[in-house]
């Protein structure tokens, strides 16, 4: 390596000169063509990858430089993420995602083909876009956009259009067979023409109250539904709907009280609140055996509050309870809509609840059922 030694040391000290707060040095063609070539050399010895690791971090998505070896050279943030030990570099593409399918597809694209595919991670956690795209040096960049939210929101609304289709289907079924029985000639029949006009209003009211359940989990879960949070005292709230409730818990023989501290004041809107006692105090009611008690009842937890609905009745099946509070889940679907219950209450009350910063959950066994809701205290 040639060394040389400073031809202008005077320059040196000019230049201390003014870094040390002095007045700026003025450097001879020399020193100035020197300096021009030190950067030069600098840049010249920087990483390669630096650049390109500067590019991948302008991707939003999982992004990495797969080599000709069919290891990771580079990647960015969002791919590191990825592999188990939170780097990406070094690794195939089945030891980041564990997928043969996109390992498969890393092999044709460094073979010069461009792929794009679906896949979905071991284990169902994640569902990935990758686009593999080959570059001219022979190596492929490898960009993978994670769905899985876009997925679960289209099986979501899939799911919502079937359900809602089949729960429509039943009372629109009876009503039109109502009415066609009574135009064949069953209105000549008083009998029979009542019991007929009686089960046309019955399905419609099913009707009506589905859809008002559907347009409420709408607005709720669109943010429609205007909030006005605020202090609330729970007690005047749940003495009107338990009268509200009397008469129906009187008809079926059931036992309707109240346990809830006279002092009781949650952060929540009186609406909303209002909304979630009846649909929990209604499904008690409706699946409480002759006989039984529905309570409801509360207390203060430190920041929180948690309100309750606990009944008598046979309980619920331990492997159902995880999926109470989906849209159109039952139990037992059969006796729900004999019930005439649209299978919307409960996921209405989870979406009220979350709505106000809360959370719901339920225990249930032989005994009986305990749903309860946790919202802000009120200071």
């Amino acid at each position: 390596m040639a060394r040389f030694r400073n031809p202008v040391p005077e320059a040196v000290e000019a230049l201390r000169a003014e870094l040390a707060g002095g007045s700026r040095a003025e450097l001879i063609p020399e020193v100035q063509l020197l300096s021009d070539l030190l950067e030069a050399r600098a840049e010249r010895l920087r990483p390669k990858e630096e650049p390109e690791r500067e590019l991948l971090a302008a991707i939003p998505d999982a992004a990495a430089l797969v080599g000709k070896n069919g290891r990771v050279r580079a990647a960015n943030v969002a791919a590191d993420a990825l592999a188990a030990d939170g780097r990406a570099a070094g690794l195939t593409a089945l030891e980041l995602t564990r997928s043969a399918e996109l390992s498969e597809a890393v092999q044709r694209a460094l073979e010069g083909s461009s792929r794009k595919l679906e896949l979905q991670l071991p284990g169902g956690r994640q569902t990935l876009v990758a686009h593999l795209t080959p570059l001219l040096r022979g190596e492929v960049l490898l960009i993978l956009r994670d769905v899985t939210r876009e997925r679960e929101a289209e099986r979501a609304r899939r799911d919502l259009v079937a359900n809602a289709s089949h729960e429509l289907r039943t009372p629109v079924t009876a009503i039109h067979g109502a009415a066609e029985t009574l135009l064949g000639g069953a209105l000549a029949e008083p009998e029979q023409a009542r019991h007929f006009v009686e089960m046309i209003a019955r399905h419609a009211d099913r009707l009506a109250r589905l859809t008002r359940d559907l347009l409420d989990l709408s607005r709720i879960e669109s943010g429609q539904w205007a909030m006005n949070v605020g202090p609330l005292d729970v007690v005047p709230l749940a003495r009107n709907l338990l009268d509200l409730y009397a008469a129906p818990a009187a008809e079926r023989r059931l036992a309707l009280g109240s346990a809830l501290p006279e002092a009781l004041r949650v952060q929540a809107d009186a609406r909303a609140l209002e909304q979630i006692l009846v649909n929990l105090v209604e499904n008690a009611i409706k699946y409480t055996p002759a006989g039984g008690a529905v309570t409801l009842s509360g207390a203060a937890e430190g920041p929180s509050v948690t309100l309750a609905v606990t009944d008598t009745g046979p309980g619920i099946d331990k492997h159902h309870l995880p999926r109470l509070f989906e849209r159109f889940y039952r139990a037992d679907a059969g006796r729900g809509r004999d019930q005439g219950g649209t299978g919307l209450g409960l996921a209405i009350v989870k979406h009220l609840a979350h709505a106000q910063g809360g959370a719901v959950g339920v225990e249930s066994g032989a005994g009986g059922s305990r749903f309860w809701v946790r919202l802000p205290a009120a200071d």
